[in-house]
C-alpha cells in the first residue's frame, strides 16, 4: 500500500536502479531474501499440515520480478509463442475467463447433440515441484537469453529464508 501512495515519486529512482541492474544481470543479495512464516488455514492447530507457509520479500524485488516476467512475456507473446487459449499470467485473462471459455464451448457442443468429457486436473502445487533448471531450458528455447535470462535465473537462485515463526509441533528448517 505504501508503496502505491509514492509510486509517482520513485519510479523514476527504480527505473534508474532496474536499468542498471538488467544490462549486468545482477540481483543485490536483499532482493532475493525472504522472512518465512506460517499462516493457519484450517483443522487441528497442532497439525503442520493445517498451515500454509509464507514467504514476505522485498517490495523493490517483486516489482523488478514482475518488470522481467512482463518482458519474458511480451518476448513469448511478439514471437507467437503462446497457444491463444493460454489464460494464465495473461492481462485481461484469468482462470474466471478459461472458466467462461470452456462453459460456451461444452454448451455448443452440447446444442449440436456432440458428447463433451470434462477432466479436472488440480495444478495446485504444480510450481511448487517444478524443476528451476528444466525451466530455464525451456526459457532458454524460447530464445530468452542474454541479460534478461541470467536476471530471471538469479531472482530465483540462491535465495536466502529465515524461518520466523512455525508451529510449535513442526521442526525448524533453515534454508
Amino acid at each position: 500500500m505504501f508503496f502505491k501512495q509514492i509510486s509517482r515519486t520513485i519510479a523514476l529512482p527504480l527505473s534508474l536502479i532496474f536499468n542498471q541492474v538488467m544490462p549486468v544481470a545482477y540481483v543485490p543479495p536483499d532482493w532475493k531474501m525472504a522472512v518465512m512464516t506460517t499462516v493457519y488455514k484450517t483443522g487441528a492447530s497442532y497439525d503442520c499440515c493445517n498451515y500454509s507457509p509464507i514467504s514476505v520479500t522485498c517490495v523493490i524485488s517483486k516489482l523488478f520480478e514482475r518488470v522481467v516476467a512482463n518482458k519474458v512475456r511480451d518476448h513469448l507473446i511478439s514471437n507467437n509463442m503462446l497457444h491463444p487459449a493460454q489464460h494464465g499470467f495473461m492481462n485481461g485473462r484469468s482462470t474466471c475467463t478459461n472458466l467462461l471459455e470452456s462453459a460456451n464451448d461444452w454448451t455448443f457442443y452440447l446444442q449440436d447433440k456432440h458428447q463433451v468429457v470434462i477432466v479436472y486436473i488440480d495444478f495446485r502445487k504444480a510450481f511448487d515441484v517444478v524443476s528451476h533448471k528444466k525451466l530455464f531450458t525451456v526459457l532458454h528455447s524460447y530464445g530468452i537469453r542474454g541479460n534478461l535470462f541470467t536476471c530471471r535465473l538469479c531472482i530465483f537462485s540462491q535465495g536466502v529464508h529465515i524461518v520466523l515463526r512455525l508451529v510449535p509441533s513442526c521442526q525448524i528448517f533453515l534454508l
